[in-house]
C-alpha cells in the first residue's frame, strides 16, 4: 500500500479529521499570538494606518487598549513623603487610532497585590495621591481610551539622613531588557536594584554588572527568581563590593518585569543625596544624555562599552548657546567591558546642558549631578541617562510638575539633530495656556513650567509637531531648604500609543502530512 493511500485511510478514521483540524487551528493560533506579542514588545509605532505584507495582507495599527507601569518603592515614614502621579493624555488627534480604543476606559493606581489607591481617571486627565506606609509597589494601569500614552511617576521628599533629598523616577513599563549607569558600592554609598513582577507568571532575571576595571563576576546576580506579583530587591554592595561606579544590565530570561535602581549617599552623618537612576537607552553608536543640571558641583560623565572592542567616543556638549567640544575631552577612550568616568563640570559654565556621544562601537551612558551650595556640606544628587527621543506620533507626558513658593519645575528640551517644534499642554483638571516653541538644532532650552499658567501640581503633555526633529525632554524639580539643596530630574519617555494587529491567515500546509 502506498504512503498516500495509508494517509487517506488514516484521515478517514473516526476522530482523525477532527484532530487534524484542531492541530491546524493550534498552529495558526500560536503563530498569531507570537506575532502580536512581537509587535507589542517593539514599543511605540511611528505611524498609524495599514501596513502591507509580501502576501498582500495588511496589518492594522490601532490604539493601545491596555498599558501598565510599575512604581517600585513609594517610601513613607515619619520624615518621608512620596506622591504618586498618573497622567492619561489619550490618543493624539493626529494618531488616527483613537476611535479604535475600547470604550472610555480608566486609568488607576493599584497595589502590586491588588489594593486600589483612591485615584481613577478618564482620559484626558491627570491626578496624584500621597502614598501611605503600607502602599508598597504600585502598578499604574490604563484601559481603553485611557491606555494610549499612559504615564506615571513617583516623587519622594525625605529628611532621613540615609536618604535625604528629593528623588523621582518614571514608573517603568514591564519589559525584558533594561540598562542603568551610575551608583556604586563603596563606604557611604549604597545602590539597590528593584525587580518587580506585575505579571501572572513568574520571571527569571540576570543582573550583569560592569565597573571601571571591566565586567564583574557576580554569580548572585544570575538566575534571580521573581514570583508572580512579587518584588525582589538586590543590594549592589552584596553583588560586588568596592566598586566606585556601575553599569547595570537587567536581562529577563523568562517572563517580564519592571526594573529600577536607587542610589543613596552619605559621608559619616552628613547626607550626600539620594535619587533613582533613570533608564538608559540600550548600547548604540550614537547617544544623547539630556538634562544635565545647572549649578555648581561635579558633573560626572559615565560611559560603558559592554562589547568586546574598545570604544573611541567623540564628546560634544549641547547647551542653550549651541554645541561645542570640551577642550581636552573632545575624544575619550573606553576600554572594552569597562565604565569610563570623567568630570564635565569645568566645561559646563554652570548652565544646564546635554551630552552628545558618537562612538565607533555601541555604548550607553549616564551623568551624575552632584549639587552643592556655598558653605554647606549637605548635598543632593540627580542622575541623567542616554535618552529616548520623542516624535510626533509618540509624545511624552510629565506626570507631575510642581510650581509655587519654594519649589520650581523646569523642562529641559534638547534637539541634537534638526530643529524641534513642540507644543506643551497642561492636562485637565488643571488649566493653562498651551505653548508652542522651537528648539534650534544643536541646542538645549530650559522652560519654566510655571509659564504654562497652571499653579500647584499638574501634568504636561510634550508633543513634537509635524516636521519636528528628534526631541529629548527632562523634567527637573528643585525645592528650597535651609539644610541644603533639594533637586531631582526625570526623563520624559515616549508614550506607547499604538500597536500593530496583524491579519491572520490560515496555512493549511501546517496540517497533517502523509507519512513518508
Amino acid at each position: 500500500m502506498g504512503s498516500s493511500e495509508r494517509a487517506r485511510r488514516a484521515l478517514h478514521r473516526p476522530g482523525t479529521a477532527l484532530v487534524g483540524v484542531v492541530l491546524v487551528l493550534l498552529v495558526v493560533g500560536v503563530s498569531a499570538d507570537l506575532t502580536a506579542g512581537q509587535g507589542a514588545a517593539a514599543g511605540p509605532v511611528a505611524a498609524t494606518g495599514n501596513h502591507a505584507h509580501q502576501d498582500g495582507s495588511t496589518a492594522r495599527t490601532v490604539a493601545v487598549a491596555r498599558a501598565d507601569a510599575v512604581c517600585p518603592d513609594p517610601t513613607v515614614d515619619a520624615h518621608t513623603e512620596t506622591r504618586l502621579s498618573l497622567a492619561a493624555p489619550g490618543a493624539p488627534a493626529t494618531a488616527g487610532a483613537g476611535k479604535d480604543a475600547a470604550g472610555p476606559g480608566h486609568a488607576r493606581l493599584t497595589g502590586l497585590h491588588g489594593a486600589d489607591t483612591p485615584l481613577d481617571l478618564v482620559a484626558p486627565s491627570s491626578g496624584s495621591v500621597l502614598a501611605t506606609p503600607d502602599t508598597g509597589p504600585v502598578v499604574a494601569r490604563g484601559t481603553g481610551a485611557s491606555a494610549p500614552g499612559l504615564g506615571a511617576g513617583l516623587l519622594t521628599l525625605s529628611g532621613v539622613p540615609a536618604m535625604r533629598g528629593l528623588s523621582g523616577t518614571p514608573c517603568a513599563a514591564p519589559g525584558t531588557d533594561f540598562w542603568f549607569v551610575g551608583s556604586g558600592a563603596v563606604v557611604g554609598q549604597r545602590g539597590r536594584v528593584y525587580l518587580t513582577n506585575p505579571e501572572p507568571a513568574p520571571a527569571v532575571v540576570d543582573v550583569t554588572l560592569y565597573g571601571p576595571d571591566g565586567a564583574i563576576d557576580a554569580p548572585a546576580g544570575r538566575g534571580i527568581a521573581v514570583a508572580a506579583g512579587a518584588q525582589e530587591v538586590t543590594l549592589l554592595d552584596a553583588l560586588a563590593p568596592g566598586i566606585t561606579v556601575f553599569a547595570v544590565h537587567v536581562h529577563v530570561r523568562s517572563g517580564r518585569i519592571s526594573a529600577a535602581v536607587r542610589d543613596q549617599q552619605v559621608a559619616g552623618l552628613t547626607p550626600k543625596g539620594a535619587d533613582w537612576l533613570p533608564p538608559a537607552a540600550p548600547p548604540a553608536r550614537h547617544q544623547l544624555v539630556p538634562g544635565v543640571l545647572s549649578g555648581t558641583g561635579e558633573r560626572r560623565l559615565q560611559v560603558v562599552a559592554p562589547g568586546e572592542s574598545d570604544a573611541i567616543v567623540k564628546v560634544r556638549l549641547v547647551a542653550e548657546s549651541g554645541t561645542f567640544a570640551p577642550a581636552g575631552l573632545d575624544v575619550i577612550e573606553v576600554p572594552a567591558g569597562t565604565v569610563k568616568d570623567v568630570d564635565l563640570a569645568p566645561f559646563g559654565t554652570g548652565d544646564a546642558f546635554a551630552v552628545d556621544l558618537d562612538s565607533d562601537v555601541p555604548v550607553t551612558a549616564g551623568v551624575l549631578d552632584r549639587v552643592t551650595a556655598a558653605g554647606n556640606q549637605v548635598e543632593d544628587v540627580a542622575y541623567a541617562a542616554a535618552g529616548f527621543p520623542l516624535h510626533p506620533a509618540t509624545p511624552g507626558v510629565v506626570p507631575e510638575a510642581r510650581v509655587g513658593p519654594g519649589v520650581a519645575s523646569t523642562l529641559l528640551l534638547a534637539a541634537p539633530a534638526g530643529a524641534a517644534h513642540v507644543r506643551l499642554s497642561v492636562l485637565p483638571p488643571a488649566t493653562g495656556t498651551p505653548r508652542e516653541l522651537t528648539v534650534p538644532a544643536g541646542s538645549q532650552l530650559p522652560i519654566d513650567l510655571a509659564t504654562l499658567g497652571a499653579t500647584g501640581s499638574f501634568a504636561v503633555l510634550v508633543r513634537p509637531l509635524a516636521g519636528s526633529g528628534p526631541l529629548y525632554a527632562v523634567r527637573e524639580v528643585s525645592q528650597s531648604d535651609p539644610a541644603g539643596p533639594l533637586v531631582t530630574s526625570e526623563p520624559v519617555l515616549p508614550g506607547r500609543y499604538t500597536v500593530r494587529v496583524p491579519r491572520v491567515l490560515a496555512d493549511l500546509s501546517t496540517g497533517l502530512r502523509a507519512p513518508g
